[in-house]
């Protein structure tokens, strides 16, 4: 049997990043993750491979602003138990040239032109925490992606990529338009909030070890859109997740197809551009990809997108 291979990549600036104060205070994370994104683009083009790239629908817009009082008054806000601060008060107003870190419209637009998949991570990158977050924050995040892409001149968007991978309110998907969304990972349930907690270690020990990784197949929910399995996340070299070597990762990715290819299955990994922050996580990242396009020419692996793998799930239910 042939082998399934996915990477999405999880697009945010500062969207992603703006709970943890750390992050606006020093954006270096963020600008990382900008100057990195062509670079991720020129590789998969290399070995002629295309991704998901689902973008916090706000970096669509070509401006926002200004107001006269809080940033984008008439967006329902969500609400968390560690957050205390209004979601959207960070937003500058304004447009890419002056505001990179929250406006990217022409990097969807170049990966797009690249072949690429563009998919939303919600609007405003809220976190679709079902025990806390009303049903109205997921109506206008999945809406308002679309409505951004439209206005980027994007086809309409078939992938969504819930933010933090806390799926909730996944109902409101298929009336947005959305024909498939990226599982949490292992489909074992998210954690919403800053970083942190137990699983860290253990995640992080599988990664060391070269953990053969979980792999799944497609499923289709009543309303027709697509559950697509999810497998673990590409890291970068910062921190403790410098214990990883590049062996292991690739491994990782070597055990992961080889279980796909046994078991008609998906390998399906994801990470963030501020992951490859410098030449050696891209190294990394081009060993990785290296190894899915080996399989792939020999003929024991497709390469494909969420919304490719949707579709022939869709076709074949």
């Amino acid at each position: 049997m042939t082998a399934r291979f996915v990477l999405s990549v999880d697009v945010e600036g500062l969207w992603g990043l703006f709970f943890v104060r750390s992050y606006v205070e020093d954006t270096s994370a963020a600008q990382a993750g900008r100057r990195a994104l062509p670079a991720m683009g020129t590789l998969l083009a290399e070995r002629g491979m295309a991704a998901t790239f689902a973008f916090v629908g706000h970096l669509l817009l070509d401006h926002c602003g200004p107001w006269d009082g809080a940033p984008h008054p008439t967006a329902p806000r969500p609400s968390y138990p560690w957050y205390d601060r209004d979601w959207y008060g960070d937003d500058p107003g304004g447009e890419e040239a002056a505001h990179p870190l929250w406006f990217a419209r022409s990097q969807a637009l170049a990966l797009h032109a690249q072949g690429h998949e563009i998919g939303a991570h919600g609007f405003a990158h809220a976190i679709l925490d079902a025990s806390c977050v009303a049903r109205e924050v997921a109506v206008f995040e999945a809406a308002e992606a679309q409505r951004a892409a439209a206005a980027a001149g994007l086809p309409p968007l078939r992938s969504f990529v819930f933010p933090q991978n806390v799926v909730g309110h996944a109902d409101v998907l298929a009336a947005a338009g959305f024909s498939c969304y990226r599982d949490s990972d292992c489909g074992r349930t998210a954690r919403a909030g800053p970083p942190g907690g137990m699983g860290r270690a253990a995640s992080l020990a599988r990664h060391a070890l070269a953990a053969t990784p979980f792999v799944g197949r497609p499923r289709v929910r009543g309303d027709g859109v697509v559950i697509l399995p999810s497998s673990f996340p590409l890291l970068g070299r910062d921190g403790l997740r410098r214990v990883v070597t590049r062996a292991a990762r690739v491994a990782r990715i070597e055990k992961g197809l080889t279980r796909a290819a046994r078991e008609d299955a998906v390998l399906h990994v994801w990470t963030h551009p501020h992951a490859f922050a410098d030449q050696g996580a891209l190294d990394d990242l081009a060993a990785v990809l290296d190894v899915a396009a080996a399989w792939a020419r020999r003929g024991d692996a497709e390469v494909l997108t969420m919304g490719t793998l949707a579709a022939r799930a869709r076709a074949n239910a």
